[in-house]
C-alpha cells in the first residue's frame, strides 16, 4: 500500500505487490504495490486533490491510476507495467508532462498521450509547465485488447493527439468508474473495464487508424463478411443499429463507417437496404399473398407500418401493397 509520500507501508508485516498490474512509484523508490482504492460513488474532484497519493483501481484487464500534483514543484511518478501494454494519459486538471528516455510531451485540456509500456523504460508522469496544480488519469490496458487500431512499428510509441471528442468522454468515464468500483463485485468491475476498452478504441481509431494501412484487403474482406452475416441474422430486430453492430465486433462505430465507406455505403444504408431486399422478395412470393403487409415489414425490422411504407416507397416508387398487387398480377398465369 502507498503512503502519501509514495513509499510502501507494511500490511500484515510485509507489502504484497501485484505483479500483474501496472505500478506507480516515486523516482528512487523501490517498486510499490498498487494503491488500494479509496473513496466511493460520488467522489468529488476536490477529494481527489486532497489525497495526492496515487489511487489505483482494477477494472478487469484495465488498470486506472488517478494521480494528483498539488503544486508545480511536485515530483513525477514513474509508471511501470508489463510489456505489451499501452497507457493512455489524460489530464483532469492543468497540464501533465509525460517523459521517457529523453523524450517528453505535454497533455492538457482534452488531449491524450498514447505510450506503450516497458519495464526497462518507465514513464515519468508529472505536472506540466505553468500548472500550479495538476491531476492526471492514466489507463493501462493490454495492447491486444485493441488489435484493429495500431500497426506494429517496432519502436516505442510515444504520441499525443487532440482528442476533443471521444477523449473527453473517456476521461469522464474513467473517473466515474474508479469512484464506483469499490462498491462493485469483480465481474461488474470487469464490465466497466470492457466499456473503457471500447471507448479507448474509439479514441485511438479516431486519430490513428488507417484501414488501408493496418488492415489490408484480406482483413477488410473477412471483417465485412462477419459484419454482413451478423446484420442478416438480426434484421428482424428493430433495435439493430450501427452501434449494436460495432459493439458485437469489438470495433467503434467510426471504424464500422470506414469499412462501409470503402464500398461506397454506410452501415445504416446497408441495414435498411437488406431489410428492403427481404421485404421485396416476400412481397413477390405468391405463397405469402395472405400475409399482411404490416407483418412482412415487422418481421424484417420495421416496427411501424407507416415507416415501412415510407421507406419502401422512397426506394421503389410505390407503396408495398401496390407493389405486391402489380407484381403478383404481372406474374399470374395467362
Amino acid at each position: 500500500m502507498l503512503r502519501r509520500d509514495g513509499k510502501e507501508s507494511p500490511q500484515n508485516g510485509r507489502a504484497r505487490p501485484d505483479h500483474n498490474r501496472a505500478r506507480l512509484r516515486a523516482p528512487g523508490d523501490a517498486a510499490c504495490a498498487p494503491a488500494r482504492p479509496t473513496g466511493g460513488p460520488g467522489c468529488r474532484d476536490h477529494e481527489i486533490r486532497a489525497h495526492p497519493a496515487p489511487r489505483t483501481t482494477a477494472l478487469g484487464s484495465v488498470t486506472t491510476h488517478q494521480i494528483g500534483f498539488p503544486a508545480a514543484d511536485s515530483g513525477p511518478r514513474l509508471l511501470e507495467a508489463e510489456p505489451g501494454q499501452l497507457a493512455l494519459v489524460l489530464s483532469t486538471l492543468g497540464a501533465i508532462r509525460v517523459a521517457r528516455a529523453g523524450r517528453e510531451l505535454v497533455v492538457r485540456d482534452e488531449a491524450v498521450a498514447l505510450c506503450d509500456t516497458d519495464t526497462r523504460l518507465p514513464l515519468a508522469i508529472g505536472p506540466g509547465p505553468g500548472s500550479q496544480a495538476a491531476e492526471a488519469v492514466v489507463m493501462v490496458f493490454p495492447g491486444a485488447a485493441v488489435p484493429t487500431v495500431l500497426p506494429d512499428t517496432g519502436e516505442p510509441r510515444h504520441e499525443v493527439c487532440d482528442a476533443a471528442g471521444p477523449g473527453a468522454l473517456l476521461r469522464r468515464f474513467l473517473v466515474e468508474a474508479a469512484a464506483r468500483a469499490p462498491g462493485l463485485r469483480p465481474p461488474e468491475a470487469a464490465r466497466f473495464g470492457d466499456a473503457a476498452l471500447h471507448l479507448a478504441a474509439a479514441v485511438l481509431e479516431w486519430h490513428f487508424a488507417d484501414l488501408d494501412r493496418t488492415g489490408g484487403p484480406t482483413r477488410h474482406h473477412e471483417l465485412m463478411t462477419r459484419v454482413r452475416g451478423f446484420i442478416d441474422r438480426n434484421l428482424a430486430d428493430p433495435d439493430l443499429t450501427p452501434s449494436l453492430v460495432a459493439s458485437a465486433h469489438h470495433i467503434s462505430v467510426r471504424q464500422l463507417q470506414r469499412l462501409f465507406k470503402v464500398e461506397g455505403s454506410t452501415p445504416s444504408d446497408w441495414i435498411r437496404q437488406r431489410r428492403l431486399d427481404n421485404c421485396r422478395r416476400e412481397l413477390c412470393d405468391g405463397a405469402l399473398r395472405s400475409v399482411p403487409i404490416s407483418e412482412i415489414g415487422l418481421r424484417n425490422g420495421f416496427a411501424l407500418p407507416s415507416d415501412f411504407s415510407r421507406v419502401f416507397r422512397a426506394r421503389y416508387g410505390v407503396p408495398p401493397g401496390r407493389f405486391r398487387d402489380e407484381r403478383l398480377h404481372r406474374d399470374a398465369p395467362g
